[in-house]
Protein backbone atom coordinates (compact mmCIF):
# COMPACT_ATOMS: atom_id res chain seq x y z
CA UNK A 1 0.00 0.00 0.00
CA UNK A 2 1.40 3.39 -1.01
CA UNK A 3 1.98 5.84 1.83
CA UNK A 4 1.26 9.56 1.58
CA UNK A 5 2.27 12.55 3.64
CA UNK A 6 -0.15 15.46 3.31
CA UNK A 7 0.88 19.11 3.50
CA UNK A 8 -1.75 21.18 5.31
CA UNK A 9 0.29 24.06 6.76
CA UNK A 10 3.27 25.86 5.21
CA UNK A 11 5.27 28.42 7.17
CA UNK A 12 7.32 31.05 5.32
CA UNK A 13 9.51 33.28 7.52
CA UNK A 14 10.23 36.45 5.54
CA UNK A 15 12.47 39.50 5.76
CA UNK A 16 10.89 41.24 2.71
CA UNK A 17 14.00 40.64 0.57
CA UNK A 18 13.99 39.29 -2.99
CA UNK A 19 15.03 35.95 -1.53
CA UNK A 20 11.82 35.97 0.52
CA UNK A 21 9.83 36.79 -2.60
CA UNK A 22 11.23 33.74 -4.41
CA UNK A 23 10.52 31.57 -1.37
CA UNK A 24 6.94 32.84 -1.24
CA UNK A 25 6.36 32.10 -4.92
CA UNK A 26 7.58 28.56 -4.43
CA UNK A 27 5.43 28.17 -1.30
CA UNK A 28 2.39 29.57 -3.09
CA UNK A 29 2.65 26.96 -5.80
CA UNK A 30 2.97 24.15 -3.26
CA UNK A 31 0.05 25.55 -1.27
CA UNK A 32 -2.15 25.78 -4.36
CA UNK A 33 -1.38 22.16 -5.28
CA UNK A 34 -1.86 20.90 -1.72
CA UNK A 35 -4.77 23.23 -0.89
CA UNK A 36 -2.71 24.14 2.16
CA UNK A 37 -2.66 27.12 4.48
CA UNK A 38 0.24 29.52 3.90
CA UNK A 39 1.57 31.52 6.86
CA UNK A 40 3.91 34.48 6.23
CA UNK A 41 5.81 35.40 9.38
CA UNK A 42 8.20 38.25 10.17
CA UNK A 43 10.15 38.81 13.38
CA UNK A 44 11.63 42.26 13.92
CA UNK A 45 14.23 43.34 16.42
CA UNK A 46 15.34 46.84 17.35
CA UNK A 47 18.67 47.89 18.95
CA UNK A 48 16.49 50.02 21.22
CA UNK A 49 15.47 46.85 23.05
CA UNK A 50 19.05 46.35 24.24
CA UNK A 51 19.38 49.99 25.30
CA UNK A 52 16.15 49.80 27.28
CA UNK A 53 17.43 46.79 29.20
CA UNK A 54 20.44 48.84 30.32
CA UNK A 55 18.42 51.72 31.72
CA UNK A 56 16.08 52.23 34.70
CA UNK A 57 14.33 49.70 36.89
CA UNK A 58 12.37 46.71 35.59
CA UNK A 59 8.98 48.45 35.55
CA UNK A 60 10.45 51.37 33.61
CA UNK A 61 12.20 49.01 31.20
CA UNK A 62 8.96 47.14 30.57
CA UNK A 63 7.01 50.34 29.89
CA UNK A 64 9.66 51.73 27.54
CA UNK A 65 9.91 48.45 25.66
CA UNK A 66 6.13 48.29 25.19
CA UNK A 67 6.09 51.88 23.86
CA UNK A 68 8.93 51.21 21.40
CA UNK A 69 7.38 47.91 20.31
CA UNK A 70 3.99 49.52 19.66
CA UNK A 71 5.55 52.25 17.51
CA UNK A 72 7.61 49.72 15.54
CA UNK A 73 4.60 47.43 15.19
CA UNK A 74 2.65 50.13 13.32
CA UNK A 75 5.37 50.38 10.67
CA UNK A 76 5.88 46.62 10.53
CA UNK A 77 2.18 45.99 9.90
CA UNK A 78 2.25 48.43 6.98
CA UNK A 79 5.35 46.74 5.55
CA UNK A 80 3.88 43.25 5.91
CA UNK A 81 0.64 44.32 4.26
CA UNK A 82 2.57 45.81 1.33
CA UNK A 83 4.58 42.59 1.02
CA UNK A 84 1.42 40.50 1.10
CA UNK A 85 -0.15 42.62 -1.64
CA UNK A 86 2.93 42.13 -3.78
CA UNK A 87 2.84 38.36 -3.26
CA UNK A 88 -0.84 37.90 -4.15
CA UNK A 89 -0.29 39.49 -7.57
CA UNK A 90 1.99 36.67 -8.74
CA UNK A 91 0.38 34.02 -11.00
CA UNK A 92 1.11 31.35 -8.37
CA UNK A 93 -1.36 33.04 -6.01
CA UNK A 94 -4.36 32.75 -8.33
CA UNK A 95 -5.55 29.50 -6.75
CA UNK A 96 -5.03 30.73 -3.19
CA UNK A 97 -8.03 32.14 -1.35
CA UNK A 98 -7.58 35.04 1.12
CA UNK A 99 -8.42 32.64 3.96
CA UNK A 100 -5.47 30.44 3.01
CA UNK A 101 -2.90 33.23 3.25
CA UNK A 102 -2.16 34.27 6.84
CA UNK A 103 0.34 36.83 8.11
CA UNK A 104 1.79 37.69 11.49
CA UNK A 105 4.63 39.74 12.97
CA UNK A 106 6.41 39.43 16.31
CA UNK A 107 8.83 41.66 18.15
CA UNK A 108 12.01 39.74 18.88
CA UNK A 109 14.96 37.91 17.36
CA UNK A 110 14.07 35.69 14.42
CA UNK A 111 16.24 32.83 15.73
CA UNK A 112 14.06 32.70 18.84
CA UNK A 113 10.68 33.68 17.41
CA UNK A 114 10.63 31.22 14.50
CA UNK A 115 11.21 28.10 16.66
CA UNK A 116 8.69 29.40 19.23
CA UNK A 117 6.07 29.84 16.51
CA UNK A 118 6.81 26.40 15.03
CA UNK A 119 6.26 24.78 18.43
CA UNK A 120 2.65 26.00 18.46
CA UNK A 121 1.85 26.20 14.73
CA UNK A 122 3.50 22.84 13.86
CA UNK A 123 3.94 23.35 10.10
CA UNK A 124 4.16 20.43 7.70
CA UNK A 125 6.75 22.34 5.66
CA UNK A 126 8.89 25.44 6.24
CA UNK A 127 9.97 27.40 3.15
CA UNK A 128 12.75 29.97 3.56
CA UNK A 129 14.97 32.12 1.39
CA UNK A 130 18.70 31.53 1.73
CA UNK A 131 22.14 32.46 0.54
CA UNK A 132 23.42 30.75 -2.58
CA UNK A 133 26.70 30.24 -4.35
CA UNK A 134 28.63 33.51 -4.89
CA UNK A 135 26.05 35.35 -2.83
CA UNK A 136 26.64 39.01 -2.10
CA UNK A 137 23.18 39.62 -0.67
CA UNK A 138 22.80 41.72 2.45
CA UNK A 139 19.77 39.71 3.58
CA UNK A 140 20.14 38.25 7.07
CA UNK A 141 17.64 35.51 6.29
CA UNK A 142 20.33 33.20 4.91
CA UNK A 143 22.04 32.74 8.27
CA UNK A 144 18.67 32.29 9.96
CA UNK A 145 17.76 29.59 7.42
CA UNK A 146 20.99 27.76 8.19
CA UNK A 147 20.13 28.01 11.89
CA UNK A 148 16.60 26.71 11.21
CA UNK A 149 17.95 23.71 9.29
CA UNK A 150 20.08 22.79 12.29
CA UNK A 151 17.42 23.34 14.97
CA UNK A 152 13.91 22.84 13.59
CA UNK A 153 12.53 19.27 13.39
CA UNK A 154 10.32 20.09 10.40
CA UNK A 155 11.06 19.61 6.67
CA UNK A 156 12.66 22.79 5.34
CA UNK A 157 12.77 23.92 1.71
CA UNK A 158 15.61 26.42 1.30
CA UNK A 159 15.32 28.64 -1.80
CA UNK A 160 18.60 30.39 -2.79
CA UNK A 161 18.59 34.14 -3.28
CA UNK A 162 19.70 33.83 -6.92
CA UNK A 163 17.17 31.17 -7.79
CA UNK A 164 14.71 32.25 -10.49
CA UNK A 165 11.24 30.84 -10.09
CA UNK A 166 10.36 28.84 -13.20
CA UNK A 167 6.86 27.64 -12.33
CA UNK A 168 5.89 24.19 -11.15
CA UNK A 169 5.41 22.86 -14.69
CA UNK A 170 9.19 23.06 -15.16
CA UNK A 171 9.99 21.56 -11.76
CA UNK A 172 10.08 17.90 -12.72
CA UNK A 173 12.98 16.15 -11.03
CA UNK A 174 14.10 15.87 -7.42
CA UNK A 175 17.40 14.35 -6.30
CA UNK A 176 17.49 12.41 -3.04
CA UNK A 177 20.97 11.79 -1.62
CA UNK A 178 21.32 8.63 0.44
CA UNK A 179 23.97 6.93 2.56
CA UNK A 180 21.61 4.01 3.24
CA UNK A 181 20.98 5.17 6.79
CA UNK A 182 17.81 3.82 8.40
CA UNK A 183 16.56 7.39 8.90
CA UNK A 184 16.43 7.76 5.11
CA UNK A 185 13.28 5.65 5.05
CA UNK A 186 11.48 8.22 7.22
CA UNK A 187 12.63 10.98 4.85
CA UNK A 188 11.61 8.95 1.81
CA UNK A 189 8.09 8.63 3.19
CA UNK A 190 7.84 12.43 3.40
CA UNK A 191 9.64 12.92 0.09
CA UNK A 192 7.18 10.69 -1.74
CA UNK A 193 4.26 12.78 -0.55
CA UNK A 194 5.99 15.90 -1.85
CA UNK A 195 6.97 14.30 -5.19
CA UNK A 196 3.46 12.92 -5.73
CA UNK A 197 1.93 16.31 -4.94
CA UNK A 198 4.23 18.15 -7.37
CA UNK A 199 4.16 15.35 -9.97
CA UNK A 200 7.94 14.95 -9.83
CA UNK A 201 10.29 12.11 -10.70
CA UNK A 202 12.81 11.05 -8.05
CA UNK A 203 16.48 10.34 -8.61
CA UNK A 204 18.02 8.47 -5.69
CA UNK A 205 21.80 8.82 -5.59
CA UNK A 206 24.62 7.41 -3.48
CA UNK A 207 28.15 8.76 -3.91
CA UNK A 208 31.10 6.78 -2.55
CA UNK A 209 34.87 6.87 -2.73
CA UNK A 210 34.57 3.70 -4.80
CA UNK A 211 31.60 1.56 -5.67
CA UNK A 212 31.60 -1.68 -3.68
CA UNK A 213 29.41 -4.79 -3.87
CA UNK A 214 27.81 -3.88 -0.54
CA UNK A 215 26.73 -0.50 -1.98
CA UNK A 216 25.12 -2.24 -4.94
CA UNK A 217 23.25 -4.66 -2.67
CA UNK A 218 21.94 -1.80 -0.53
CA UNK A 219 20.86 0.17 -3.59
CA UNK A 220 19.08 -2.88 -5.02
CA UNK A 221 17.23 -3.21 -1.73
CA UNK A 222 16.25 0.44 -1.91
CA UNK A 223 15.06 -0.01 -5.51
CA UNK A 224 12.85 -2.89 -4.40
CA UNK A 225 11.45 -0.78 -1.55
CA UNK A 226 10.53 2.01 -3.97
CA UNK A 227 8.97 -0.46 -6.40
CA UNK A 228 6.76 -2.21 -3.85
CA UNK A 229 5.82 0.74 -1.66
CA UNK A 230 5.70 3.70 -4.07
CA UNK A 231 4.94 2.17 -7.44
CA UNK A 232 3.14 5.21 -8.91
CA UNK A 233 6.14 7.56 -8.56
CA UNK A 234 8.93 7.33 -11.13
CA UNK A 235 12.21 6.55 -9.33
CA UNK A 236 15.70 6.11 -10.77
CA UNK A 237 18.54 4.89 -8.53
CA UNK A 238 22.24 5.46 -9.23
CA UNK A 239 25.61 4.95 -7.57
CA UNK A 240 28.56 7.19 -8.47
CA UNK A 241 32.24 7.16 -7.69
CA UNK A 242 33.24 10.45 -6.10
CA UNK A 243 35.42 12.62 -8.37
CA UNK A 244 37.42 15.42 -6.75
CA UNK A 245 34.60 16.24 -4.31
CA UNK A 246 31.06 15.16 -3.49
CA UNK A 247 29.75 18.63 -4.30
CA UNK A 248 31.25 18.57 -7.81
CA UNK A 249 29.89 15.06 -8.37
CA UNK A 250 26.43 16.21 -7.25
CA UNK A 251 26.53 19.35 -9.40
CA UNK A 252 27.51 17.31 -12.44
CA UNK A 253 24.67 14.86 -11.82
CA UNK A 254 22.24 17.76 -11.33
CA UNK A 255 23.13 19.10 -14.78
CA UNK A 256 22.95 15.71 -16.48
CA UNK A 257 19.54 14.82 -15.03
CA UNK A 258 18.06 18.33 -15.06
CA UNK A 259 17.48 18.24 -11.30
CA UNK A 260 15.26 21.02 -9.88
CA UNK A 261 15.45 20.25 -6.14
CA UNK A 262 18.09 18.48 -4.04
CA UNK A 263 16.84 16.60 -0.99
CA UNK A 264 18.95 15.32 1.90
CA UNK A 265 18.53 14.02 5.44
CA UNK A 266 20.53 15.96 8.00
CA UNK A 267 21.76 14.13 11.07
CA UNK A 268 23.23 15.11 14.42
CA UNK A 269 27.00 14.71 14.54
CA UNK A 270 29.41 14.59 17.43
CA UNK A 271 31.77 17.47 18.20
CA UNK A 272 34.77 15.78 16.54
CA UNK A 273 32.90 15.30 13.26
CA UNK A 274 31.73 18.91 13.32
CA UNK A 275 35.27 20.16 13.92
CA UNK A 276 37.02 17.99 11.35
CA UNK A 277 34.48 17.82 8.56
CA UNK A 278 31.71 20.27 7.54
CA UNK A 279 28.42 18.51 6.83
CA UNK A 280 27.30 17.85 3.27
CA UNK A 281 24.05 19.67 4.07
CA UNK A 282 25.98 22.84 4.93
CA UNK A 283 28.11 22.57 1.79
CA UNK A 284 25.02 22.15 -0.37
CA UNK A 285 23.39 25.08 1.42
CA UNK A 286 26.19 27.43 0.39
CA UNK A 287 27.39 25.91 -2.88
CA UNK A 288 24.31 25.25 -4.96
CA UNK A 289 21.84 27.58 -6.59
CA UNK A 290 18.81 25.32 -6.70
CA UNK A 291 16.37 24.71 -3.81
CA UNK A 292 17.41 22.33 -1.05
CA UNK A 293 14.78 20.20 0.72
CA UNK A 294 16.06 19.07 4.12
CA UNK A 295 14.59 16.33 6.28
CA UNK A 296 15.74 15.54 9.81
CA UNK A 297 16.65 12.17 11.26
Amino acid sequence: MEERIDIHKILVPVDYSESSVQACRYALKIASKAKAELFLFHAFYSPAFDLIELSGNKSTQKKLREEVTQKLMVNEKVTMQAFRERIVHFPEAKKISPDQLLTDIHAGEAKKEIPALCATYRPDLVVMGSHGRSDDSKSILGSITEYAIKRLPYPILSVPVHYSFVGHEKVNNILFLTDYDESDFVSIKKLMGFAHLMNMSIYCLHIGSQVEKWDELKMNGLKQYFKTTYHTVKVECDILNKTDSKINSINQYVLEKNINIISITTRKRNIIEKYLKPSLTKKLFYQTNIPLLVFHS
